[in-house]
């Protein structure tokens, strides 16, 4: 960062000279700034990625922003020709091949064990220490898998990421024991960091401030529609633009409550919070719609734990997702600690104003 009383230009010139001459190895933000009072203070961005020579300005950004905001500014800039659809499914359908060719994880597992990565990578901790897990040391005993350490990391952080997030009118739901086939992965440990690596790099940090995309609804219908298990659990997953459409019919506003009863991967939900949340720049309003606006229910439990994960990688208000049917009476259901009663007084005080069904 370089300021100058009065001389934008000059603030530039030497800011951008410090980022050529930089030999650290990372990515580096460069900051403009110039004035001596809020009125006349001007502000310039350049972002210089490491291994590159090209020092490229942000355009369209001229004021201090937060620290927070420039970490969004930079990874948008970044990664803006890994944000499209089609780079997103092209990634997606090369982990798909990669799970099938090298025998990582069974067709059934995979959408879960992909959003259980996508989960880990939100954990600090697990972000910062994958790549340096080791395999076991031996001992006398049971042979470990030399990715053992890894998979418990990976475990841990999910528990950590989801500890408590299940409403209390759900069935009993356990993510670790969800996510416990991760225990079985046995993958070369280089491969297998390199592969979280590439979850991280080409779909987490990209489309980690990309909040309208449903990636684990399109990751489930590309892992799973090659080996028909779409089709064979009648499962019908809806079209993004149909999504779309239903949401505007629904003519939201900033203040509804939207309950879906049969959610699937909570691409309704997700439609409707981001519709809602374009309506408003108020924080306190915006948390009010990810925590007390959006009701979910759904009975398959891998869908859930996929709606789940979708709704807290977008950060929303996931302890309102309920996992079990939304029909009082419904004779398939064993609800634990929980009555029809108490699932039409929730409704109830939960005061929904507009139901997205298909």
């Amino acid at each position: 960062m370089e300021a100058k009383k009065l001389d934008l230009q000059q603030a530039e010139k030497e800011v951008q000279l410090y980022m050529k001459e930089n030999k650290i190895d990372v990515d580096l933000i460069g900051i403009a700034v110039s004035g001596q009072t809020i009125e006349t203070i001007q502000v310039s961005y350049f972002i210089k990625e490491n291994g590159v020579d090209e020092i490229r300005r942000i355009e369209k950004v001229s004021a201090l922003i937060s620290l927070e905001d420039i970490d969004k500014l930079f990874k948008n800039f970044k990664y803006k020709n890994r944000t499209t659809i089609e780079h997103l499914n092209a990634t997606l359908k090369s982990l798909n091949t990669q799970f099938h060719n090298e025998d990582i994880v069974r067709d059934t597992e995979r959408s879960l064990f992909f959003s259980g990565i996508m989960i880990a990578l939100k954990d600090k901790t697990f972000r910062r220490e994958y790549m340096s897990k080791q395999a076991p040391e031996d001992y006398t005993g049971a042979k470990l898998l030399e990715a053992h350490l890894l998979n418990e990391a990976i475990i841990n952080a999910i528990e950590r990421q989801l500890r408590g997030k299940i409403n209390n009118l759900s069935k009993e739901y356990s993510w670790k024991d969800k996510f416990s086939f991760i225990k079985t992965i046995d993958y070369p440990l280089v491969n297998y960091k390199m592969m979280i690596k590439k979850i991280e790099d080409e779909i987490f940090i990209p489309f980690e401030n990309e909040e309208k995309q449903d990636i684990l609804a399109r990751a489930y219908k590309i892992f799973l529609a090659k080996a028909g298990k779409v089709d064979n659990k009648n499962i019908i997953l809806t079209p993004d633009h149909i999504k779309s459409l239903m949401v505007q019919l629904a003519r939201l506003s900033v203040n509804d409550v939207v309950c879906d009863t049969c959610m699937g991967t909570g691409g309704f939900l997700m439609e409707a919070m981001e519709e809602m949340i374009g309506m408003t720049n108020d924080p306190n309003v915006i948390k009010n719609i990810k925590e007390n606006q959006l009701i979910g229910f759904e009975i398959d439990s891998v869908l859930f734990a996929l709606a789940c994960s979708n709704m807290f990688l977008h950060g929303d208000g996931r302890t309102k997702l309920i996992y079990r049917s939304s029909l009082l009476g419904d004779s398939h259901e064993n609800i634990v600690n929980s009555s029809d009663k108490e699932l039409s007084e929730f409704m109830q005080d939960n005061k929904i104003t507009k139901i997205i069904i298909k």
